[in-house]
């Protein structure tokens, strides 16, 4: 019978447990614009693992799914810009079908805080914050950004601790662009965005020495989506018109959005140069992008390509908006926050930041995830393993 008992024990160590989050009273949601797991990675967090990004991998439409927690078919933002009458356009923040959780807080009695060094993407999320803060508005308690990018940086990081000290909201989204504007001019493996890298390590580790002195604090890191190295155009717009088709494409990076599309158009852009495949309206639903104002048809592009002017490519050297920058960095630390391992994805950091704030909301496309054990049993399992499989010997041998 005690041979049993071990047997049970022993398997009960080798199942990962299943661990939950707390509660908080402050949650800090970072996200490192374009930082891609290949060159982004911190040290000694409780909890860490990865993250998919919604598809197209762009700032727009991860950052709004980031914060309405579903994915673009529902709130509506399906890339950084869309078609209008053969005009391209920069959403507002009217277009956002679905509440942030800005809003879900605002409904709670919450407060809450967007800070962006990204003037854009504070004009189409920060409105809906209580305190939005970015170059182009900012509370008189905070110094004018500067222009450099490392500097602005600081800047950004220096908003968040003004911030909490003289608001004290219940959450705060922010937006580091640093990687992502050297990771397009330079190339995601360059030394600018390795240099820029440690510079924004460091400023986490500030930040975290800050939130040590703040009582029921919670930081959340990831990233909007990730970064390729590029080095060849497709000019889809010039071979469209160079083949005589009045077929209007909207570049959405290394994607490609097709509007009015007319018969046969399918199966020229099939065999361009760069272009991997086509994706058809009834698979729209797969990619998150079933939408009423979702293009005809959707290109993507093969590695080292980006659907661009050939003009342009010069000033770009990494590029996302495809599957293939979905993978994200994820760390955790903080109240609420337990140790071990994650898999998730974006949509489901709305709902972890409801679960920690103890805000219900059912509205949600995700869900707060599971966390498991970290894999870190070493010798004592192959130890464990070695007596089990002893005494399974001597009990055969009777």
């Amino acid at each position: 019978m005690k041979q049993y008992a071990f047997l049970l024990l022993f398997a009960l160590l080798l199942v990962p447990a299943q661990l939950e989050f707390g509660h908080s009273q402050h949650v800090i949601l970072l996200v490192l614009d374009g930082a891609d797991p290949s060159f982004f990675s911190l040290e000694g967090f409780p909890l860490e693992g990865q993250c998919q990004a919604v598809f197209p991998t762009m700032t727009s439409p991860g950052h709004v799914s980031l914060l309405t927690g579903v994915y673009p078919q529902r709130h509506g933002i399906l890339a950084n810009e869309y078609n209008d009458n053969r005009k391209t356009k920069n959403y507002s923040t009217e277009m956002i079908e679905a509440p942030t959780l800005f809003d879900i807080l605002h409904e709670q009695g919450k407060k809450s805080a967007f800070i962006s060094g990204k003037t854009g993407l504070a004009q189409l999320v920060g409105p809906r914050a209580s305190i939005c803060v970015s170059p182009l508005s900012y509370p008189s308690y905070i110094d004018p950004p500067p222009e450099d990018a490392t500097a602005l940086t600081e800047w950004v990081f220096t908003s968040i601790v003004q911030v909490l000290t003289n608001e004290t909201p219940d959450f705060i989204c922010i937006n580091v662009p640093i990687l992502d504007d050297l990771g397009h001019s330079h190339g995601p493996h360059s030394d600018e965005v390795r240099e820029a890298t440690v510079h924004v390590q460091e400023q986490i580790a500030l930040l975290e020495s800050h939130l040590d002195a703040v009582a029921g604090s919670t930081l959340i890191i990831t990233a909007d989506h990730g970064m390729s190295p590029v080095s060849q155009a497709i000019p889809v717009h010039a071979l469209l018109r160079n083949a005589h088709y009045q077929t209007w494409p909207l570049h959405v990076g290394r994607s490609a959005f097709l509007y009015e599309v007319e018969e046969g158009v399918d199966d020229f852009v099939a065999h361009i140069e760069g272009v991997a495949a086509v994706v058809y309206p009834d698979e729209f639903a797969d990619y998150g992008l079933d939408h009423a104002q979702a293009p005809d048809l959707i290109l993507l592009a093969e590695d080292d390509y980006l659907f661009i002017p050939e003009p342009l490519l010069s000033y770009y050297k990494g590029m996302h908006g495809s599957m293939e920058e979905a993978d994200v960095p994820l760390h955790m630390t903080g109240t609420g926050i337990p140790t071990g391992a994650i898999s998730c994805k974006q949509v489901d950091i709305a709902p972890v930041v409801c679960a920690l704030l103890s805000v219900e909301y059912t509205g949600f496309d995700g869900r707060v995830p599971m966390v498991k054990e970290k894999e870190a049993r070493g010798y004592g399992v192959i130890v464990l393993l070695g007596i089990a499989v002893g005494i399974l010997f001597k009990k055969f041998l009777q």
